[in-house]
């Protein structure tokens, strides 16, 4: 049956897309609203009955409780520190990195692009160990360099740029900026960079996830809790399962939220584009 163009078929397709896209959105978005409800409640209130689905007046105090606790306000600097350096260094050094391997030709530049593909297979667990021995013969543990330095040239930024760079900047016209005599540097940052910008954006947005919300190297490399980051320090709050303050963890996890997504809204039109001109999934 068929009625001014549309079919019955077309109109349960549409309804079971939006019923797929309802329930979808329900569960995304059920876990941010709890934390936002829990995080403004007391802990008897997130286990009472029938469940509070509304925020309450407790947020400051929670969070004051959490600062007194752990140093929330302490740790959400240093991580905002540690985040901003990895990713300005990482997205800086991954973009001349992904650029040299797109467009530049020299003696065994796909055996060493294939040595950075394969480091991305590896898990991080892995190399711990070693990664530990070499941080010590150093000297940096418990130091911002221990904690920065290691993941300041990532495989897989590396490999986003160079995808990025591939789709992006046309061959023929850096080819014509050599002809008309400009150096490397200069066809780089006025010609490369102008072009890879979307790409560096979305970059930037997942180290940015990343480094914020990395636990698991910075719990093994930092010794004093003046120098931990925030998802560390929320490590702190956790305790036996009978006397945890779950009010204070979920301001301390409504805390740690509101940054990336500022970063995330800013940036989104870029990411989406980012991700579109590299023809990843």
């Amino acid at each position: 049956m068929r009625r001014h163009g549309f079919s019955v078929g077309h109109v349960v397709k549409a309804a079971c897309v939006i019923l797929v896209l309802a329930v979808s959105v329900v569960l995304f978005v059920a876990p941010l609203w709890l934390t936002l409800v829990w995080a403004t409640r007391s802990t008897a209130d997130i286990f009472s009955f029938p469940p509070k689905l509304l925020p309450g007046s407790k947020l400051l105090a929670n969070i004051e409780a959490a600062n007194a606790s752990i140093g929330l306000f302490r740790s959400f600097t240093i991580s905002v520190l540690v985040t901003v350096v990895s990713v300005i260094g990482g997205v800086v050094l991954s973009t001349l990195a992904g650029y040299v391997f797109a467009k530049m030709r020299f003696p065994g530049r796909p055996a060493l692009f294939g040595m950075v593909k394969a480091t991305m297979v590896v898990p991080g667990q892995i190399i711990i160990v070693p990664l530990f021995v070499i941080m010590a013969k150093l000297g940096w543990i418990d130091t911002y360099y221990g904690l920065i330095l290691p993941g300041l040239v990532p495989a897989l930024g590396v490999f986003f740029m160079r995808a990025s760079a591939q789709q992006s900047v046309p061959t023929e016209l850096l080819e014509a900026a050599r002809v008309d005599g400009a150096g490397e540097l200069t066809i780089f940052a006025r010609i490369a960079v102008p072009m890879l910008r979307p790409g560096m954006a979305a970059l930037a947005i997942l180290l940015a996830a990343h480094t914020w919300g990395e636990l698991f190297w910075p719990m093994v490399l930092l010794r004093t809790q003046e120098k931990y980051t925030l998802p560390v320090a929320l490590m702190g709050l956790i305790g036996d399962i009978q006397r945890q303050p779950y009010d204070q963890e979920m301001a301390g996890a409504l805390f740690s939220i509101v940054p990336l997504t500022i970063v995330f809204l800013i940036l989104q039109r870029y990411f989406v584009r980012g991700i579109s001109l590299t023809g990843l999934k």
